[in-house]
């Protein structure tokens, strides 16, 4: 479920993430967003910013959902196409919004997780908090996009810190290790989640009304173009590659440890 709110006088829409138990990116929780973003970025919006946060205590978000991955009788083919295609979708809408777009990240934001925040303009956590986590680790479950590579070269701090961990699927484990790599821009030290979110709303008026916004819009799609591109053409072989015999194996896998520890629990 998505919660929508506006704040800061109404020119910012927060998107709250409120989806029990780990806000994973269902296909509900996806075209709730993407109709967020389509309307805000709509002629005649006053949107100036929009903020994706979480409205859970300890996650931002887990990623995508597994059980739109493990094929069915009742999940085809042709609902794991759709599926990926509305992943691929969002990320590309939040990655070419005109509209600013930032993330206050509290807690666990693993995999798809992080792949939300990347797609934004301005990344920001706090030093303290919940268990952490943030990183893109699709290569150990067996699933590198294509657009991953110019996902992460576009947003760390290097092409050899892109090219190393989008092979090694290493996780941070501290906000200062995320900042350190580039998957965040900002870490508040011993901030609220209220501090961290309003600091956030500042970077995005300061996005969205200090600065020339063609101009702004267009370095940004000038400096994404590879990124945007890949996201909107998607990845051909994915949906292949999520029904092989090999990933499947490995969703029933997951399923299986997640269905342990929530008995466990």
């Amino acid at each position: 479920m998505l919660q929508t709110q506006r704040i800061a006088n109404g020119k910012v829409l927060r998107l709250g993430l409120n989806a029990p138990p780990v806000n994973a990116l269902t296909r509900t929780m996806i075209a709730d967003i993407r109709k967020e973003i389509r309307a805000a970025n709509a002629p005649g919006s006053d949107v100036k910013g929009l903020l994706l946060a979480s409205n859970l205590p300890k996650i931002f978000s887990a990623g995508l959902d597994l059980t739109s991955f493990r094929l069915s009788q009742s999940n085809t083919r042709e609902h794991i196409a759709e599926y990926v295609h509305s992943f691929e979708g969002l990320f590309h809408e939040l990655a070419a919004s005109h509209v600013p777009t930032a993330t206050a990240v509290h807690g666990a934001c693993p995999a798809g997780g992080t792949v939300v925040a990347l797609c934004t303009d301005y990344r920001v956590a706090s030093s303290e908090g919940p268990r952490f986590s943030m990183g893109i680790n699709e290569s150990r479950v067996g699933l590198v996009p294509n657009w991953i590579h110019p996902l992460l070269r576009s947003t760390l701090v290097s092409v050899r810190m892109a090219d190393r961990l989008s092979q090694t699927g290493q996780l941070a484990t501290t906000q200062k290790e995320a900042l350190s790599l580039g998957f965040l821009d900002t870490v508040l030290e011993g901030a609220s989640p209220e501090a961290v979110e309003a600091d956030a709303v500042e970077k995005l008026l300061e996005l969205g009304e200090q600065i020339p916004w063609n101009a702004r819009v267009s370095a940004k799609l000038g400096a994404r173009k590879e990124l945007i591109h890949a996201l909107k053409e998607g990845d051909p072989a994915l949906v292949d590659w999520i029904m092989g015999p090999w990933f499947q194996d490995i969703v029933e896998k997951l399923m299986s440890q997640l269905k342990k520890k929530k008995n466990k629990d």
